[in-house]
């Protein structure tokens, strides 16, 4: 397996001023946003090859934001196929979750590092 891409995805507490910061006083430039009940709650940013997330805590599904580890930082690495990953995962005794499919067009499975850090392994939904 080759990791092909890793993009942080940070959950902010207010989405405007972590975007002025990584836009206007960085320089990322803004690839997509989606608002939720007439609000910012998501942008994907990029700079050159790199991809940062920012995600408003407000404007998060349930399920994401009831999750005990919310203020973290989420690392997304994209693969070839998350499908192969699991199974791969599977023939060397570790236990990973079914891939889901997600609004954004990946399917996704999460799982801990050792430190308890939150990391996402992605590939477009098939």
């Amino acid at each position: 397996m080759t990791i092909q891409t890793c993009r942080p995805l940070l959950n902010v507490a207010d989405i405007e001023a972590s975007l002025g910061f990584w836009r206007d006083l960085v320089g990322f430039e803004v690839i997509t946003r989606f608002e939720s009940e007439g609000r910012l709650a998501f942008v994907n940013l990029r700079s050159g090859d790199v991809e940062l997330m920012l995600n408003a805590r407000g404007g998060d599904p349930a399920p994401r934001r009831a999750r005990p580890h919310y203020t973290e930082a989420v690392i997304y690495l994209g693969v070839d196929s998350v499908h192969d990953l699991v199974r791969d995962l599977r023939a060397k005794g570790r236990d990973a979750p079914e891939p889901e499919a997600q609004q954004y067009g990946l399917d996704e499975i999460t799982l801990r590092d050792p430190d308890g850090y939150e990391i996402a392994f992605t590939s477009p939904t098939r």
